[in-house]
């Protein structure tokens, strides 16, 4: 790709622990709008296939800077794994939210939020938190915990091994601690979407997907329902959760920064 852009490291610190991210601005960047980047659970600001640095590149094409990161716990970031919570992934894309508001180069009246898998349920309750969330797209996004409840309760209600145990609840390789799991467990999607009915939201998920099933497409779907007009839902036939087949995936990043392009800048 030609040289559209300026990338740079960025050093973020929550509760005392650093967060490492990068931030891709468009070149002579001037109050741009901004995308945050959130990956799903056990990922990272890369993305499998350099994901999330392609839609960076492409943003920045585009003439928006994007800041991707990793979570607490997760990449290179400072923090324990087991110790994440859906309420420390949500308060780490706050504080990059806050850093891109405060950002000079970066126009705080439009600034978005992509979230791919869990990173859509960050991406929707740190909307929720802040109000000045200007778009949202969302690949893959899980909505609820009922796809997992029998997992679930297999898990803490049998005996069983130490090693069975793992196996059940392995998620890249990592062990989620008890509090994430409780949290998962009481997660409300429907009632903070309620309060997102202003911010337009695009949906893209992959009919072969069978780590966050199709039920979660047509939830979201339910609880946009009453906002078609500023919703637009995407079904790709041959992507599974990863969107790994190469043409479906090229579809889904353009059509991505086709919305970011639609929402941010006319």
């Amino acid at each position: 790709m030609n040289k559209k852009e300026e990338r740079t490291p960025v050093t973020l610190l929550n509760d005392g622990q650093k967060i490492f991210g990068v931030i891709h601005r468009p070149e002579n960047a001037i109050k741009t709008p901004a995308v945050l980047i959130c990956h799903g659970l056990g990922g990272n600001k890369i993305g499998k296939g350099r994901l999330y640095v392609v839609l960076a590149e492409m943003l920045a094409a585009n003439g928006i800077t994007t800041l991707r990161i990793d979570f607490r716990g997760s990449g290179d970031s400072e923090g324990d794994f087991s110790k994440m919570t859906i309420e420390s992934e949500v308060s780490d894309a706050l504080v990059a939210l806050d850093f891109l508001k405060k950002d000079s180069l970066v126009d705080a009246d439009r600034i978005a939020i992509f979230g791919r898998s869990f990173g859509g349920v960050v991406a929707i309750l740190a909307s929720h938190e802040f109000a000045t969330v200007k778009s949202l797209a969302l690949w893959a996004p899980v909505f609820g915990c009922e796809q997992w409840k029998e997992k679930w309760q297999k898990a803490h209600s049998a005996p069983l091994s130490s090693q069975e145990r793992e196996c059940l609840m392995n998620i890249e390789g990592l062990q989620p601690g008890y509090s994430f799991l409780q949290q998962l467990f009481t997660l409300n999607l429907a009632e903070k979407l309620k309060s997102l009915d202003r911010i337009p939201m695009l949906h893209i998920h992959g009919e072969k997907d069978d780590i966050v099933d199709l039920t979660h497409a047509s939830r979201y779907r339910e609880a946009r329902n009453h906002v078609l007009e500023k919703s637009h839902f995407k079904l790709l036939p041959d992507s599974d959760h990863d969107f790994l087949n190469p043409a479906e995936r090229k579809i889904a990043l353009a059509d991505t920064a086709e919305w970011f392009v639609k929402t941010l800048c006319h």
